[in-house]
This record gives structure tokens, sequence and C-alpha cells, in this order.
């Protein structure tokens, strides 16, 4: 159980007085508005991970990155896989971005998945979120927040040619992780390429305390201090040149490429938490996917006038994710194989227009079409499995040959009407058209075409009440249109559920408001924000939902369907905290509360998956100039409001989830301006405890080393 004397330490570091020398913590530019610029210019509440801060990490995946940040919670279904939730919203209903490219596609699911996790964790310059509906500037999906992924650009001064070269070398006991990265950039200021390769490679993980469960792939579980099978290898490359041909334009191509080749386990499937697996499907011996993700992204940014329009950025782009798996049931007589690919190509055009010095004017389009094909295999339907006998065609997940198009018109106006009044509004129309093709295989798919039209608006309200202190407000409307895995995904699911198409989806939409503090200069700088939203026409996976005989469904305990849920709430609050305590001693703290309700007909219960109250501490104390030490503590309450979905979910256990409290700590040496080495002993009181929703416990007491070189 939490305990409520960490509550009391988070209030006394947010409510301590200044008494240290002013240091000024500097602002972050960050690009939430398509632009650089700094954040706390901003009226939207923001998190903002910047290169140290990434640096001083070492995640398995992507999202790891966001733990203990302020309104945004990582939950992690089991090794490879990892998503962040953004005010209580996870998967489709958070928009994800890489280099301004949308990473959100057709089958997204608003449910946890592993897609975000196709990103390099150690490529990344900057971590952005924005927290609440910016759907304006970025379209659909943009509900709970924007996730902003900026991979690192190589830039040099003058004409002398020159370059760099970096590696970085991990080790981590807890989960047996080995990782390296190289990375090597060449060019000056008018022309630059870079390239990477990064390989990962993780084992079975150990867990706190004495307590483990592994399955033994015979259908037994054995326990003991480690949780498998979770061995995976991860590998990824990237390439990128910047050319800038004349002073105010700049052209960028870039390739990005990450996949698992031997596969991972979803681990929930595989191996009961605190409730048995139940349904007319066991659980699986093997359930083992087979992900990629292959990004290219063309780039051009102009930056002198072009008569009305004083900047202008175009991206082109295409994204193809593959997510192949393969399941061998526990009787060992049957092997089913799919693969699943989206294949993303998409255009936006984004400019900005002053108008005199006190309106800015952001506006722009975007095409999107994502193309889906699908198949699915089946071998050896009884006997002994052969992997060698022939297989025959099977219901595809999704219709193969399903698309989606999307296109979108915006404009937002940054209007400073008074010396310390900026009013940041605007609106967009987009248009979502997905065709699903007739699927002879499947008697489960319905063919036909789904227009959607839908609108979002933002109205922001900053008001400095000092040079160093705002107060911000934000109201903001954001929607999702039903896509493709929300549309027509069938066939077999976990838990023993069998899904039927359902064309008659409508949009969802939220209704969000927030108001709340920023604060900067001197030694002290944070934000702290109220939220409070309303979700209408939320869609979910309801089981029974059509009985035998109805739509296609041949079940005879009735099918699964996506259907709108009624109305659901959500309100909280998010905090974060800097504080320069002396010249040589920095203070972090955090704090995050989401509440939240649903109403299904005449059925009212908690939020689904929503995380508990939680926070992190933390002192970065450096006692030489070349050295520095930061003990951290993370901490979550209890959570114990689930819903009907929560309470039958293997993964949470009966009752809820219980709090907890990890302490680490981590030694930083500088040995030299181009060689720092990095030791942290993680989770050092061997605390055992999940995370709330994770489908594997977090990694119990270790030791990891990472060395960064430079050349």
């Amino acid at each position: 159980m939490f305990k409520p004397s960490l509550l009391a330490i988070a209030a006394a570091m947010l409510a301590s007085p200044a008494f240290a020398d002013p240091v000024i913590l500097e602002p972050v530019q960050v690009t939430a508005g398509r632009l650089p610029e700094p954040g706390f210019e901003l009226p939207q509440p923001l998190t903002v991970l910047d290169a140290e801060a990434i640096d001083k990490k070492s995640p398995q995946v992507m999202a790891e990155l966001l733990r203990g940040e302020a309104g945004v919670y990582f939950q992690q279904t089991g090794p490879g896989q990892g998503m962040a939730i953004v005010r209580g919203l996870k998967g489709a209903e958070v928009l994800h971005l890489v280099d301004g490219f949308r990473l959100n596609n057709a089958f997204f699911r608003t449910a946890p998945s592993q897609y975000i996790a196709l990103v390099d964790p150690w490529n990344i310059e900057q971590l952005e979120v924005l927290r609440g509906p910016y759907a304006t500037l970025y379209g659909p999906d943009a509900m709970g927040g924007v996730i902003q992924i900026r991979t690192p650009e190589a830039r040099f001064e003058g004409s002398e040619v020159g370059y760099r070269t970096e590696a970085k070398l991990h080790y981590g006991s807890a989960d047996l992780a080995k990782i390296g990265r190289v990375s090597h950039a060449v060019g000056n200021d008018r022309l630059s390429v870079s390239g990477g390769y990064t390989t990962a490679s993780y084992g079975n993980r150990q867990i706190g305390g004495d307590q483990g469960q592994s399955a033994d792939g015979q259908g037994n579980i054995r326990f003991g201090d480690t949780v498998g099978p979770g061995e995976y290898t991860s590998r990824a490359y990237d390439l990128k040149s910047l050319w800038a041909p004349t002073a105010s334009d700049e052209l960028m191509l870039s390739l990005q490429y990450f996949d698992v080749p031997d596969g991972f386990f979803r681990y929930n499937e595989m191996v009961p938490g605190s409730k048995p697996i139940t349904g007319s499907n066991p659980a699986r011996a093997q359930s083992v996917y087979f992900n990629s993700r292959e990004f290219y992204h063309l780039r051009w940014r102009h930056t002198a006038p072009l008569g009305f329009i004083d900047s202008l950025e175009a991206h082109l782009g295409r994204q193809v994710i593959d997510d192949d798996r393969y399941d061998l049931l526990r009787n060992l007589t049957r092997q089913e194989r799919e693969k699943n690919r989206s294949t993303l190509d998409g255009f936006t055009l984004a400019a900005r227009s002053a108008l005199g010095g006190a309106q800015q004017l952001s506006y722009g389009i975007e095409l999107y079409r994502d193309a889906v094909k699908s198949a699915k295999y089946r071998s050896d339907a009884g006997g002994p499995f052969n992997p060698n006998s022939p297989s025959t065609g099977f219901k595809s997940r999704f219709p193969n040959g399903a698309r989606s198009d999307n296109f979108g018109v915006y404009l937002s106006d940054a209007w400073r009407f008074a010396p310390d009044w900026l009013l940041d509004v605007g609106g967009r129309v987009n248009q979502t058209s997905t065709e699903l093709p007739a699927a002879p295989e499947s008697d489960r798919a319905v063919a036909g075409k789904i227009d959607n039209t839908d609108y979002s608006a933002q109205l922001g309200l900053r008001y400095a009440i000092t040079p160093n202190l705002a107060w911000a407000s934000n109201l903001g409307r954001g929607y999702r249109a039903p896509n493709i895995n929300d549309l027509a995904q069938v066939g077999d699911r976990a838990g023993g559920r069998v899904v039927v198409a359902n064309t008659g989806l409508k949009p969802e939409s939220l209704l969000s408001a927030d108001t709340g503090l920023k604060f900067r200069g001197g030694s002290l700088a944070g934000e702290a924000t109220l939220f409070y939203a309303r979700y209408e026409d939320r869609i979910t996976l309801i089981n029974p939902a059509v009985p035998n005989g109805e739509q296609g469904c041949t079940e005879a305990d009735g099918c699964a369907q996506n259907q709108n849920i009624a109305e659901a709430t959500y309100y909280g609050f998010e905090g974060a905290l800097r504080y320069r305590l002396l010249p040589k001693l920095l203070a972090r703290a955090t704090l995050n509360y989401t509440w939240a309700e649903q109403k299904n007909g005449g059925l009212t219960e908690p939020g689904n998956r929503v995380p508990p109250l939680n926070g992190l501490l933390a002192l970065a104390w450096q006692p030489l100039a070349k050295v520095e030490l930061e003990p951290s503590l993370w901490f979550n309450d209890s959570q114990h409001r689930l819903d009907s979905a929560d309470r039958a979910d293997n993964r949470i256990a009966e009752g809820g989830t219980a709090g907890f409290a990890v302490l680490n700590l981590a030694g930083r040496w500088s040995v030299g301006e181009n060689l720092r080495l990095q030791l942290m002993g993680e989770n050092l009181l061997d605390k055992s405890y999940r995370e709330h929703a994770s489908g594997i416990d977090a990694r119990g007491r270790g030791v990891s080393l990472t060395l960064e070189a430079a050349f």
C-alpha cells in the first residue's frame, strides 16, 4: 500500500520557499506548434525531455522514457512492448508523431499496443507531450494529447568539413540488457550526412522479491525470481541528410528502420497474472510477434517571406509497419500465422504568416492514405503439428486491401491583443473515408465505404502575471474517426472472444478544459494544471454484443463487437517542478492524478485502465565538477477503481493494483569532454511491483552501466 507520508514529502517539495542564489533555468525550445518556440510561452501544458534528460535514462522501449513525467503514465504488456497513457487516454486516443509525421495507423488500437515501441529509443533527441486535445494543428486522434518524437539532426558550423562519431554501450543486470549503438556524421553548414545502427538483446527479467513465474513451453508454470519467456533482440538503422541550397531553404531526407527479427512473446497470453487465463481458447504455449517499421521522410523548410507567407514547411513520407505473428496452441496440434501490413503515405504543408507584430497565423493541409494488407493461415487443424505441412487461408484479422484516406485543413491564430495577454484560437475540418473490400475468406467482414467529416477546435488564453509567472487556460474539442481496427477487425481475440465487424460506428469526440500556472525564473521552474474532459461516443469492444445467428456470428455464446459507449468523464491534476536548492543541487518532482467514470447504457462504472496517483522525487547533486549523483523515488498509490474489463483482465490483480515506492540511485562521471560513464542501482529495495494494467512485473534490484563516447 502506498504510504501517505510520500504525499507529504511531495507537497513539502512543491511548497518549499527558495533560499538559494538565483540560477536561471533556461526555457526549452519545442516544436509543438510546428516551429521551434519556448514552451513557457505557449498556453498549452507541456512535458518535455531534452537530449540531456534522455541520455540519463536506459529505456527498453521508447515510452519508458516518459515514466514518472508530468501527465504521462507508462504501461507495459510484456517485453518489447509499452505505451504512454496521457490523462487516462491511450493507444489511438493519443496522436504519436515522429519528426512531424504520423505514427498512428489504420489498425492502431485504443488498447495497449506494441507499435509505439517500433521507434529506436536510443536515437531520440527530444520528446514532447502536449497534454490535452491539440487536434487543430495535428488532426484526428489528438484527444488525450500529442507525443512528438524528434530524432537527432547533424549540424555543423562553417564551410570546412567536420565529422563526429558517437558510441553508446549499455548493460543491465535485471533483464540481461546488452545494447550498443554507433553513429557517425560528416558535413559542413551546407550539407551533412549522418547514420547510425543500434542492436539490443534482452533476457528473462529478474523481478523484485523472491516470487516470479515463467512458462516451460508445455503449458506449465514454474516459479522463481525471473519471469519469461522474455528473451528478444531488436535492431535499428537510421540515415539522415541535411542540405541547405540557399540561406533560407533546407531539405532533409531521412530513413529509419526498426525490427524484432526473432520475434517477441505476448507475455500475458503465456503466463497468468493474479487470475487464471480463461475462455474457450486456452492460453498459448507460444504466441510470437514479428514486428518491423520502415520510415522514409522528406522535409523542406523555407524561412524567407513568400508574399503573404513568412515561413513554409512541407513533409512527404511513407511508413510501413508489419505486424506478423504466429500462435501455436497448447495442445501443439495447430499453428496460426498472420501477416498484417499498414502502408501509410502522407503529405503535409504548414505555413506561418505574421499580421503586424501582434498576430501569428498558422495554417496548412494534410493528406494521408493508409492501405492495409492482411492474411491468416492455419496449419494442421488436427493431429500432431508438422511445420512442413501446407497451410490454408483462414479469416484474416482485417479485410485485405482495406484503405483509409484522411484530408484535413486547419487555421490557428496566436494573437497578443494586449501586452501581457495571448489568445490562441484555431479550428480544423477533417474528412476520413474508409473503404472495406469484400473478403471471401471471411464470413464476418463487411464490404462498404464509410465517410466521416468532423471538426476540431481550440481556445487558449495565457496571461503573464509577471515575466516569470503565467496563468494559462485551454478549451478544446478533439475527435477520432473509427479506423479499420474499429470498423472491421474480425476473428478470434484473446480471452476466447470472437469479433464481428461494425460499420455503423460514429466518430468519438472529446471536450476538454484545463487551467493552471507556468513558472520559470531564478531557481524555480515548472507548471501545475487542473483538467476536465468529457468523452462522447467512445468506441469499446463489448463482449458479448451480437447474439448467435446475427451479423454473421456463429458462436453459441455470442460475439464481441466494437460499439460507441455513451460517455466518459475524466478530471485530474498534473504538476512538475524543478528547483535549484543550491548551485550544485537540483530537485525535481512530479505529481499526477486522474479520476474517470464511464457510462454504457444503464451501467455506470470507473474508467478503463486509469492510472493511479503517481509521482517522482529526485535530487541531482554535483559534489565534484565532473561527478553527479541522483537518488530518485518513483511512487504509485493503489488503484482499486476498476471497470468490468479491468476486473476480467488477468494482468490486473483481484481487487486492483497495489501501491509501491521504488528507490533508484544513479552516478554519472564525465571522464572528459568526450567520455561519460553512468552507473545506476535500480530498485535498490528489491520491491516486487507491477505498474497498473501492465502484463509483466517490473524489474527487481539490478545494476546497469552505460558508457557514452564521442570522437
